[in-house]
């Protein structure tokens, strides 16, 4: 079956997370430059993080997390069955990337000198403000050999690979905290407590013709599963794990 995966977050941070996740994952997918619309998906991508970077610190809420994560696994040494080898390098990791985010440049801010990125930039958030007499030096930027567009877009992304490393391995250590179980919503909804988890995991069957909506927080959550077209559910059956 076709199965459909979703992660939900259950405080402000893991959504900031979340987010910056996903516009890295589309920043990477579009490296290659190859047609115009790579191009473009890749800038919006570039624009969304750099507008999301500027409204929070992304750098302070990272470290902080990966130390609270780090003293948490510190406790589990004394476990039966832990590999002690390997988390004493995933906790020696944890502290290094939390020394080096406060030390470093805030994310996107060497952009701002870039001329091409500014130019670009004003233009990205006006309807059709990518025309060529808007923005005259794109079209000659996309006329360039795609190496060496490739390569601008490689040293734009290698300025945000302290952050992207950290959050990437945030992200992957609360997702292996939490093992998914097969579970019912009846009448399409589901609640449960939820205490100190910081995301949800759902994966379910694409044939179902339905999507999950979730609300709550740190404590406690509800999932409410509405159709795609108009029809009447009934108990969905689907995978969750608690984060």
């Amino acid at each position: 079956m076709n199965k459909i995966s979703y992660e939900f977050p259950l405080n402000e941070k893991c959504r900031t997370y979340l987010r910056v996740d996903n516009l890295f994952a589309q920043m990477q997918a579009n490296l290659a430059m190859a047609e115009t619309g790579q191009s473009l998906a890749f800038f919006k991508a570039l624009f969304d993080f750099m507008e999301l970077a500027e409204r929070c610190d992304i750098r302070g809420d990272l470290s902080k997390d990966m130390e609270r994560l780090r003293l948490k696994m510190q406790g589990w040494r004394e476990l039966p069955g832990v590999d002690i080898p390997k988390l004493d390098a995933l906790c020696a990791d944890l502290q290094q990337q939390a020394y080096l985010l406060p030390r470093s440049a805030r994310p996107g801010s060497r952009f701002k000198e870039d001329k091409f990125l500014g130019a670009l930039r004003q233009r990205f958030v006006i309807p059709g403000g990518l025309c060529p007499f808007d923005v005259p030096i794109f079209p000659l930027w996309l006329a360039q050999p795609q190496a060496w567009r490739q390569a601008q877009a490689e040293t734009w992304l290698g300025e945000l690979k302290l952050l992207q490393t950290a959050n990437s391995l945030l992200l992957d250590l609360w997702r292996e905290q939490g093992s998914f179980q097969t579970v019912t919503a009846k009448c399409a909804f589901y609640q449960d407590a939820a205490e100190g988890c910081e995301l949800l995991r759902l994966t379910l069957d694409a044939e179902l013709g339905c999507y999950p909506t979730v609300s709550g927080h740190r404590s406690r959550f509800a999932i409410r599963f509405l159709p795609l077209a108009d029809q009447r559910l009934g108990d969905i059956s689907f995978e969750l794990a608690r984060c």
